[in-house]
């Protein structure tokens, strides 16, 4: 019966995988390096408010501490109650593809100045395909060597090209890791509780022990130390366990002999 139960839910667990990104998901803001140890991502809708709010700060980060300690990479996760998120994370891969992803940065920044032209009720009235209009004239403006034809092949206004299929990719990559809302921050692949209105010197404060952690708190032999903690401990849960079973055991095999006594009693 298990059996049949697993080759039952079999198929819709295949279905539900994730896809695989064809290269590692978001952009790199600035030159930090793959191999920083302080390794800080976001996730953010360029057009949520909140996104907007945090950038400066982040920006100031890539712009005072060493690309060979420090890395910021942005993740797009259009929220579906930002009508136009989508097509303009869209946007951003079309452009990104066309023209490099090293143009993410001033397209970002470009969206968030113009950000409250793609409000819900300012485009309430508009159509998508003139909201696709205008997302396309701010490209333009941004990018004056963007062509048309690298738009087209990336933004139709109902989907359908490679690049709709690589801004879906990526916000699923972004609920495989657990993103709800923008933004949320990952310090090393964990998620931190960080707010959006920090100010550079509030990130300075909370990533220093980080970016210059003391000799005798060096992150990697706090590791090791939480390492061999987490053995020893269950070491001690298992054995615990063990006396429990054990004591339990014996328990058990004693009333069964009391209950025995009492039957042939009763004989």
């Amino acid at each position: 019966m298990f059996m049949y139960a697993v080759l039952i839910v079999l198929p819709f667990v295949a279905m539900a995988q994730v896809p695989v990104p064809p290269t590692p998901p978001g952009f790199t803001i600035g030159h930090g390096s793959a191999s920083a140890n302080v390794q800080l991502e976001v996730f953010v809708d360029l057009l949520c408010p909140y996104s907007k709010m945090a950038y400066p700060a982040l920006k100031q980060l890539v712009q005072h501490e060493s690309p060979d300690r420090f890395r910021l990479r942005v993740h797009q996760f259009p929220l579906p109650y930002h009508h136009q998120a989508f097509s303009v994370a869209q946007a951003s891969e079309t452009i990104s593809f066309a023209l490099g992803r090293e143009t993410f940065e001033t397209w970002m920044e470009a969206v968030f100045e113009e950000q409250d032209s793609f409000g819900n009720k300012v485009t309430e009235n508009q159509g998508q395909k003139n909201v696709t209009a205008q997302i396309h004239a701010l490209a333009k403006k941004t990018f004056p060597n963007l062509t048309d034809a690298q738009w087209a092949d990336g933004m139709t206004g109902h989907g359908g090209t490679d690049r709709d299929d690589d801004t879906r990719v990526a916000w699923k990559y972004a609920c495989s890791r657990g993103i709800s809302g923008t933004p949320m921050f990952l310090l090393n692949a964990v998620a931190i509780d960080a707010d959006p209105a920090w100010t550079y010197h509030d990130w300075i404060e909370f990533l220093k022990p980080f970016l210059d952690p003391p000799s005798d708190t060096n992150p990697r032999h706090a590791s090791i130390q939480l390492d061999a903690a987490a053995t020893f401990v269950p070491g001690i849960s298992l054995l615990s366990g063990l006396v429990v079973v054990v004591g339990c055991v014996a328990v058990a095999m004693s009333w069964r002999f009391r209950f025995r006594r009492g039957y042939r009693r009763l004989l």
